[in-house]
């Protein structure tokens, strides 16, 4: 491109970035037009120049222009990139970075999705176009929103309107573009990204009155958003998902953020031990309409299962959190999950704080019948199998235990010799594996009312030892019925 016609074309580009900015032709106290000096009628040529030396003394002076953009850091500095690159006209096939001048800044490598990466700018860089100004690229804590993106244009100050005409275009990059806003992500500060793919829902199965819970109570949420503002419906609900180990809470999780992520809500992974539930809740608020997905509430880091007074104190945690985001228009659905839903005090359970539970336990003659059908990939089922007869010899089985019964069904069919591409499962077949099954179940339940008996031996203890009083034993009864454990 010859040197005019660059000139010609970065003119243009500033301009538009001024018209961006803000910059009218009322602005200005000095208007360029013409070949002839005019001069105000009330000023002599001394005050004249003297004004204009002020002028260009005001507009070459320092100045430092700020924007903090309600996005997480990486997020902001991904928009940076594309939007820089969308104004002064590089495209990938050109030299990366040649606009950014003699001294590039520094590169850092962020995920932009499951398994995708991309190397986006971070410090300070210049743009040729605008002489003697550095952009920085960084970070700034808000009390309530957490790490936020922050962006400075450091410059002479007759750039201001081209650094209001950037900030534009960059926060409308990220009003469009985020690379996190209807995505499914972890709870960390600096988020990841969960894989959806892994989990076919067409093999995900529990009984009908748990999907009818689930349906109702969480994902219409999302797949109705529109009517519910509509209808001027709250978005803004609490649901507590209970059940055993092996029911299917944590594919209710990723379920769940197949069908947000479906309708452009952002899906937020609380892991268990690893992230705080506070930032969780600040990511929420900013990448809203959201999902919070905290599963296991019962796990603390570095307790068992007998501390129930750190369970009670992380779902409390987070209860208030979530009640404390008081803004009008809210939309974030909170789901808890716990093994343990007797451990959560009934001054927890009561409206207002949790807007529904949801129990998912064994499946249903249904349930079994549809989870076996969707996972018989290896074999074929005899077309007489008797499904009244293996729900039957299923009974307590949580989806975990079904699945396990068709695959060792399978197995046992292997161990009887029989062609591997040729094996067609029978009713015996399903119900001998449920029945070999069934210890492992009993073992499971066993173990669990040992615990049971172990968290109200100690606590009785505990009073016991304390005082022997009337009063306090009543007090304990209490404490227990709260925690729906039964007193002997």
């Amino acid at each position: 491109m010859a040197v005019s016609e660059q000139k010609k074309t970065n003119q243009a580009i500033l301009t538009t970035l001024r018209e961006l900015g803000g910059k009218g032709v009322s602005e200005e106290d000095i208007v360029h037009e013409g070949t002839r000096f005019i001069l105000p009628a009330k000023l002599t040529n001394e005050q004249s120049v003297e004004f204009l030396q002020k002028k260009i003394k005001e507009d070459e002076q320092k100045t430092v222009f700020a924007r903090t953009f309600k996005y997480r850091p990486w997020d902001g500095a991904n928009a940076t990139l594309t939007a820089l690159k969308r104004v002064f006209g590089m495209v990938g096939s050109q030299s990366s970075f040649n606009f950014f001048g003699e001294n590039p800044p520094a590169m850092i490598t962020i995920e932009v999705g499951p398994n995708e990466t991309k190397e986006v700018p971070w410090g300070i860089l210049t743009l040729p176009i605008l002489p003697g100004a550095k952009i920085k690229l960084g970070a700034d804590r808000d009390p309530e929103l957490g790490t936020l993106f922050q962006l400075q244009i450091e410059g002479p100050r007759k750039y201001r309107f081209e650094a209001e005409g950037i900030f534009k275009v960059i926060q409308n990059e990220l009003e469009t573009a985020s690379i996190y806003r209807g995505k499914a992500i972890d709870g960390a500060e600096m988020p990841s990204f969960l894989d959806l793919g892994g989990v076919d829902p067409r093999k995900v199965t529990y009984s009908e009155e748990v999907i009818r819970q689930l349906e109702a109570n969480i994902w219409v949420l999302m797949e109705r958003s529109a009517d519910m503002r509509r209808k001027q419906l709250p978005l803004k609900r609490a649901v507590l998902v209970e059940g055993p180990y092996g029911t299917g809470k944590t594919l209710a999780a990723f379920l769940t953020a197949q069908r947000a992520t479906a309708n452009k809500w952002t899906f937020l992974y609380a892991r268990p031990g690893k992230d705080d539930l506070s930032e969780v809740m600040r990511t929420a608020r900013l990448y809203q309409p959201a999902v919070v997905f905290m599963e296991d509430m019962d796990v603390v880091e570095g307790a068992g299962y007998e501390d129930a007074s750190d369970n009670k104190d992380k779902v409390s945690e987070m209860l208030d959190l979530f009640d404390g985001i008081n803004a009008k228009g809210t939309e974030i659905v909170a789901v808890l999950t716990t093994n343990h839903p007797e451990k959560i005090t009934q001054a927890m359970l009561r409206p207002g704080r949790l807007d529904a539970v949801i129990h998912i336990g064994p499946l249903d003659r249904s349930g079994i019948e549809r989870l076996i059908r969707a996972n018989l990939d290896k074999a074929h089922l005899a077309p007489d199998a008797d499904f009244d007869r293996v729900s039957d010899h299923m009974i307590g089985f949580m989806p975990a235990f079904v699945k396990e019964a068709g695959d060792r069904a399978f197995r046992y069919a292997l161990a009887r010799g029989e062609d591997v591409d040729g094996i067609i499962l029978t009713t015996d077949d399903l119900i001998a594996a449920a029945e070999g099954l069934r210890p492992q179940l009993e073992l499971m339940e066993k173990d669990r009312e040992a615990k049971e008996d172990t968290l109200e031996s100690a606590m009785r203890k505990t009073v016991k030892s304390a005082s022997n009083g009337h009063e306090v034993q009543e007090s304990l009864d209490k404490i227990m019925d709260g925690m729906g454990i039964s007193r002997r």
